[in-house]
């Protein structure tokens, strides 16, 4: 069936075997229904109000996205994961500042800009005007002690942490399988592919990631 969003009139069925989930949205006096649905055409998530208590239409939907959708909104997922990891994730973490790093200052007015030293202290501290904590590292510079905000340091050969190979793969592929709506995230776990396969039920995991 699809969906049918009656509250705009609509009695035909659109995004059929394209429905991946449906919610209700609830307001202070009304209630809305939408479905999240993939668009084919433009290859993206949409999202398609079907029903309201705000009007009559009697709008209705129904989760069947097929397989071959599946697939599609897997590699989707998989492709922003990438990006995101790539450009975020990975090097965030890479750049972190850890005790026992060499650092180069390229912040602030206290310690000269691009004066190296070894961190030997990690922590907080609480900025009674911003009252907020804020990221703190202690390095040490020709043997005396100083104390910066984290932001104004940055790690010397960060890029040597970057993540590669196979653990880059599986950290994109995780990401895609976890942005999954939940009820289809078992069709994606490899314990239950391979016992799929095993008893021959469809779709398979080759069939989904392929």
């Amino acid at each position: 069936m699809a969906v049918i969003a009656g509250i705009y009139g609509k009695t035909e069925p659109e995004y059929v075997g394209c429905v991946l989930s449906t919610y209700e949205r609830n307001g202070l006096n009304d209630s809305d229904w939408y479905a999240i649905c993939w668009d084919r055409e433009k290859q993206k998530l949409v999202e398609v109000e079907y029903d309201t208590t705000r009007a009559g239409g009697g709008g209705r939907a129904e989760i069947d996205a097929t397989p071959e959708v599946l697939r599609e909104v897997y590699r989707w997922y998989k492709r922003l994961g990438r990006e995101h990891f790539d450009l975020r994730t990975n090097p965030s973490n890479a750049k972190k500042v850890q005790k026992g790093d060499t650092v180069r200052v390229i912040r602030g007015r206290k310690v000269p800009k691009g004066t190296e030293g070894v961190v030997f202290w990690v922590g907080t501290r609480y900025n009674q005007y911003s009252r907020m904590d804020e990221e703190r590292v202690g390095i040490e510079v020709a043997g005396e002690r100083v104390f910066l905000n984290a932001e104004y340091v940055e790690v010397i050969g960060w890029e040597a942490r970057l993540v590669t190979g196979r653990e880059r793969k599986q950290a994109i592929r995780n990401f895609a399988v976890n942005s999954m709506p939940r009820h289809f995230r078992h069709l994606f776990s490899r314990r239950d592919w391979d016992w799929a396969e095993f008893v021959g039920k469809t779709p398979g995991w080759k069939q989904l990631v392929a």
